[in-house]
């Protein structure tokens, strides 16, 4: 199953993700911008799940996934 939200700031992505820590079942989230565009995509595997355990660690994932993004040339509006 594929989650898609649509978020203004890297808060909201923090915060959606916190709420996949506990699933066991096989789990997507993808994450656009206000214009449709995809920022970044999580999955539960066994080294995102592990960081979701801590909400620092949460809020590292996000911003090291949002940084390869715009590495990448993602010229999105948050």
């Amino acid at each position: 199953m594929i989650d898609k939200y649509i978020v203004s700031g890297i808060n909201e992505i923090w915060y959606y993700l916190k709420k996949y820590k506990k699933r066991t079942d096989e789990w997507r989230a993808d994450f656009y911008d206000a214009e449709g565009q995809l920022i970044c995509s999580f999955e539960g595997d066994e080294e995102t799940m592990e960081r979701l355990k801590s909400d620092e660690e949460t809020y590292a994932l996000v911003t090291e996934m949002v940084d390869v993004a715009i590495m990448m040339g993602v010229d999105f509006v948050l």
